[in-house]
């Protein structure tokens, strides 16, 4: 399994936008795809940031959500008027912390 973590820095009095835009994405796209697990999408206090974290079987399977038609319609310009930046990222775990 690994863990895919995207930060979307919004443009501001964009934060809310910018997380239906994405949670449109995970809803209706990425839910669906082979070896998808699980998701949280966060919005940072501070209405700067929305952050994605996903579980995946497999690195591949998100680059091949990339490709999908309906994800490519999503990003659209309406999403990108609400988000000023991507920060895409893969993790391994190296330690598990429960209570």
């Amino acid at each position: 399994m690994i863990t895919f973590v995207n930060v979307f820095t919004v443009k501001p009095g964009q934060q809310q936008t910018a997380f239906e835009r994405i949670q449109q994405v995970y809803l209706e796209v990425v839910k669906v795809q082979p070896g998808f697990i699980d998701a949280v999408l966060l919005k940072s206090d501070d209405e700067t940031k929305v952050t994605a974290i996903a579980h995946w079987e497999k690195s591949e399977q998100v680059a091949a959500l990339l490709q999908q038609p309906r994800f490519q319609e999503l990003h659209n310009e309406e999403f990108y008027r609400a988000v000023a930046k991507i920060e895409p990222n893969f993790y391994s775990t190296a330690i598990a912390v429960t209570a």
